[in-house]
C-alpha cells in the first residue's frame, strides 16, 4: 500500500458516503458499522469498535492512516462510549505509532484500553502476570518463615 500514496500536489480527495455494512473478525464475531462522509471527513460508527479493530491487522490500519493522511482525509471512528479513533490527516500520536506503525492513528485513551483489554493476546499476558504474581507472592511467604 504505501507504494500507492498520491503525487504530492495531487488534486485532494472529497468524499460524499453512506454505507451500511457487517465486519467479521476471524474470531468469527461481528459488528454492524455505519460509514457516513461528507467533504474531507469519514464518520465510522461501530456497535462494536473491539471487533472492527480486531478484523484489522494493526500495521494495515497504519499503512490505511498514511494514505488517507496523504489525500487530505480523516476519519473518526466512534461507538457506543463515544470516539473510539481518529486516523488520517491531522493526527500526530506516539501511541498510534506504537501500536500500528503510524502517528495518523490517535486512539482515544478510554477506548484504546477497552479494545486492547477485549483482545486474546491482552487476557493472555494479563493471565501469564497474574500467575508470576501470585509465584512471587507464595515465594516471599515461604521465606518469611
Amino acid at each position: 500500500m504505501r507504494d500507492r500514496v498520491p503525487p504530492l500536489g495531487a488534486a485532494p480527495l472529497e468524499i460524499v458516503a453512506d454505507l451500511t455494512l457487517h465486519v467479521t473478525a476471524p474470531t468469527g464475531e461481528t459488528t454492524g458499522v455505519h460509514v457516513t462522509g461528507a467533504g474531507r471527513e469519514v464518520h465510522v460508527e461501530a456497535e462494536r469498535p473491539a471487533v472492527l479493530f480486531s478484523a484489522v491487522a494493526p500495521d494495515d490500519v497504519g499503512r490505511a492512516a498514511e494514505l488517507l493522511a496523504a489525500s487530505g482525509l480523516v476519519v473518526r471512528v466512534t461507538g457506543p462510549d463515544g470516539a473510539v479513533a481518529t486516523v488520517g490527516a491531522g493526527v500526530d500520536n506516539r501511541l498510534g505509532r506504537a501500536v500500528t506503525g503510524s502517528r495518523r492513528v490517535a486512539p482515544a485513551p478510554r477506548a484504546a484500553v477497552r479494545i486492547a483489554a477485549s483482545t486474546r493476546e491482552f487476557r493472555t499476558a494479563a493471565a501469564g502476570l497474574v500467575a508470576v504474581l501470585l509465584a512471587v507472592a507464595g515465594w516471599a511467604a515461604s521465606r518469611r518463615r
